[in-house]
């Protein structure tokens, strides 16, 4: 499994669901706003590593949770 730090930078494949949502110290508290599945493969930086299982990343403009097997590094050509 990856370990990100802020500011690492990520490339998201294309159909992996983003999640808009206030962040809350509680996770049963966070809410999710909005929802984004990429088109086409993106960028993004992550700005903060969540609770377990799940990165904060900026990208098209927005922050977004999203899964952390769901990322790469950027430059990655294989995986685990």
């Amino acid at each position: 499994m990856a370990e990100y730090k802020t500011g690492d930078l990520v490339h998201i494949p294309q159909a992996v669901t983003l999640v808009g949502c206030e962040l809350s110290d509680d996770p049963q508290l966070t809410i999710p706003l909005a929802v984004h599945e990429t088109q086409r493969p993106e960028i993004g930086v992550v700005v903060e590593v969540s609770p377990p299982g799940y990165v904060r990343i900026f990208c098209s403009g927005r922050h977004w949770s999203v899964k952390d097997n769901s990322v790469y590094f950027l430059g990655d050509t294989y995986h685990d």
